[in-house]
């Protein structure tokens, strides 16, 4: 059966760990969480339930991003970043990233690349190797931004690395790689502000995998992922 989650906590931790059973964690992409935190978490959620890490911006978004307004990144760390390149850097916070994950008991990691990041030869180049770099840690997940990748071009890149393709399938159509399907819904084009119709949310069951994701990214969305839970109860 697909599972049904947040990107972020919308509600109580304690009440969110009750009512679904995985989460799409956004604070690991502003910066690295901590021991502490991700133990927090760990012991108040059930032994069952999943967590996905979203990858830090620093591997994806390049320094001038506005997303960098919540990094604690000195300046100087900061022209290292972005673009899937490898240096002393990135690969410091990338092995602090996967020993939060293992507290968390997770291999499974979004990384959203922004609209600025183009499918250029050099971008593909880098982008595959660093994938590569890391084969061995887990599950990547991997959510384009921008008209310019093609489902051709995200094909190609998610067979060489290994990747599952996220989409907003409201937004992209469908995902065109992967054994799963995981689903990141952000609402209509214009801004997150949205609620999604049960029209929508019956759509969505039947074109998600049985054993994909439905993430919800949407200014309702502890309310759409909370209706969409209730459907499925009510038709078995």
């Amino acid at each position: 059966m697909f599972k049904i989650g947040c990107c972020g906590f919308p509600i109580a931790q304690n009440k969110y760990f009750k009512e679904f059973s995985t989460i799409e964690i956004q604070q690991s992409f502003y910066r690295n969480l901590t021991e502490k935190q991700v133990k927090n978490w760990r012991n108040k959620a059930p032994l069952e339930f999943e967590f996905v890490l979203k990858a830090p911006q620093c591997v994806t978004h390049p320094p001038n991003s506005p997303t960098y307004r919540r990094s604690d990144l000195t300046e100087e760390k900061r022209k290292y970043c972005g673009g899937f390149r490898l240096n002393e850097v990135i690969e410091e916070i990338m092995d602090i990233f996967f020993k939060r994950a293992a507290i968390l008991n997770t291999e499974k990691f979004v990384f959203q690349t922004p609209a600025s990041f183009k499918p250029n030869s050099e971008n593909i180049k880098t982008m595959i190797e660093f994938f590569n770099y890391y084969k061995n840690k887990g599950i990547f997940i991997w959510e384009p931004r921008g008209k310019e990748w093609t489902q051709e071009i995200v094909k190609h890149i998610c067979q060489k690395a290994n990747l599952i393709h996220a989409v907003d399938p409201f937004l992209h159509g469908p995902p065109v790689w992967g054994n799963f399907t995981y689903f990141r819904l952000h609402g209509n084009l214009k801004n997150y502000v949205y609620s999604y119709s049960d029209e929508e949310l019956r759509n969505i069951i039947k074109i998600s995998s049985p054993s994909g994701y439905i993430m919800f990214n949407n200014s309702e969305m502890y309310e759409n992922a909370l209706r969409l839970k209730k459907m499925l109860a009510e038709d078995k």
